[in-house]
Formats: C-alpha cells, structure tokens, sequence
C-alpha cells in the first residue's frame, strides 16, 4: 500500500504544479482561488486534514481515500473553470452580454482602447454580443455606452472595475453582419476576423492578426501597428504604404494589388512607421 501513498501524493503535488503552470502559460485565471475558497468545507478542509495526515505520517484507509477525493477536487475545479461552469464563484456573474436591437437604418462607430486583446467576428443579424476572454490578464470585464443621438451613433466599449483576480486577457466582441459598422480600434494580440461585414472608413491600432475575407464589405481601412494580414483570395484589394506582401502581388502606381484581373474593392493604408505583413489565404 505503501506505494500507492506514494502515487497518491505525486499526483496532487504535479495536478497542483500543472495549475501553477496553467496560470503561466495564460490559461488558468486566478479566479480558481475564489472557487476553491468559496467551497471550502469540500476543497479547503480536506486538503488541509490530508496535509497533517501526510505530516504524521498516518498511513490508512481514511487518508487513502481522503488523497483520492483530493485529486478529483483538484481535476474537476480547473476543468470547470476552463468550460466556465456557472456553479463556481468565478462565473456567478455572467460578465457577458448583448443587444440585438440596433436599427440596420442606423450607422455604428465602435470604439475600443484597451490595453488587452480583442477577438472580433460577425453574426447573423443586427446588434451585437460581448463576452470575455476566459484568460488570465490584466483587463477589466467590459461595458458599453450608447449614445443616442449622431451620424454614426457610438457605441463605446470600456472596461469596469474588476478585482485584480477576476481580470481577463480581453474581450470578444461579434457583430450583426446586417449593420453597417464603422470601426475605431485600439487593442494588442488581437484577432479579428472581418468577413461577412459592411464597413465605413475605420482604423485599427495595435497588434495581432487580421483576416480580410470575401464577403466584406468596405472601402478603407487603416492599419497602425504591427499586425499579419490573411487575405481571401476572392478579395481584391490594394495596399497602400509600406509592407510586405506575397511575391505574386503586383507592385502598381498606387500600391501593391493582389489582383491584376480584377478592381480592387478595398483600400488598406499602412501608416507609417507599422510592420503589416500580407499573406494569401490557403
């Protein structure tokens, strides 16, 4: 039995070690304490019994199923962190929302300046949803203000304050594919998907990866950063400033075309002082 006890103890001591890592790799929120704090007549409590059993040297059938309850607490609370279960603490506040009553007669500027990342994608429909980014970070759970009134209307998106062991990697943001958008970026590591989505003249600033694919929609958009651009090949587009691109686009008067046979549908400007590189889509 001996070396089961043995066996036993490895396994918290490295399901504990692959918490800490987690939380390092970016994927575990320390949120996780709370959950654990929260429940802790089963967590706390009989880990703390089985730490004095291991101190004394105690070795019985207690003890032995004690450590096993012990490895099913220390699964079953990152796993329902990671797939956001709702019974823990960390998701008792669902910090996602959305509003699908946005009028498709109106146009929307979105503005976002945030020091975290985005990841951006479209829906079927109008309006639009916010959600978090289930990952460690340094940013705030978002909110949103309206305004009213104006040509576009605004749609600010800012963060609240968070405790500092709640705080996300960012925020996912969808938008209705049948609104037309106006976008005012400013966010890091980003992914940003712009397909199925009407756009006015709209800039982004930061870092990331942007996907340019066949069904947008729009007629320029700036880029002021450091970002690696996927473009559909059904998207014919002209670059403007200095980047680096395929070496079958065309290097042309007004910039760099990714098709020759084909008008161009959209402008992206490349402000200066950026690192953009262009790459065709597979």
């Amino acid at each position: 039995m001996y070396r089961y006890d043995n066996l036993f103890k490895s396994s918290i001591i490295f399901l504990i070690a692959l918490q800490v890592a987690f939380y390092f790799f970016g994927q575990l929120r320390p949120s996780i304490i709370y959950d654990y704090l929260d429940f802790f007549p089963f967590t706390i409590v009989p880990i703390v019994i089985y730490i004095y059993f291991l101190r004394k040297n105690i070795e019985s059938t207690f003890s032995r199923a004690l450590s096993i309850y012990t490895i099913m607490i220390l699964i079953l609370f990152p796993v329902g962190h990671l797939l956001k279960f709702n019974w823990l603490t960390t998701y008792t506040i669902n910090p996602s929302y959305e509003n699908l009553d946005l009028q498709n007669s109106e146009n929307y500027i979105v503005s976002i300046d945030i020091d975290g990342s985005v990841i951006l994608d479209t829906f079927e429909g109008e309006g639009y949803k916010v959600d978090i980014i289930n990952k460690p970070g340094e940013i705030g759970y978002p909110e949103t203000i309206e305004t009213l009134i104006g040509d576009p209307r605004a749609l600010i998106f800012r963060e609240i304050d968070t405790d500092k062991l709640f705080q996300i990697k960012g925020w996912d943001l969808q938008l209705g594919n049948e609104n037309l958008w106006k976008l005012d970026l400013i966010s890091f590591d980003s992914d940003i998907s712009l397909d199925d989505i009407s756009l006015s003249g709209s800039e982004i600033v930061g870092t990331g990866e942007i996907y340019l694919g066949p069904n947008l929609k729009a007629e320029e958009i700036k880029l002021n950063g450091n970002y690696k651009v996927i473009v559909s090949n059904e998207l014919p587009i002209v670059v403007i400033g200095d980047a680096v691109v395929p070496t079958n686009w065309i290097n042309a008067t007004i910039g760099y075309l990714n098709q020759i046979e084909s008008n161009y549908e959209l402008q992206v400007k490349i402000v200066n002082g950026s690192e953009v590189e262009f790459i065709n889509e597979n």
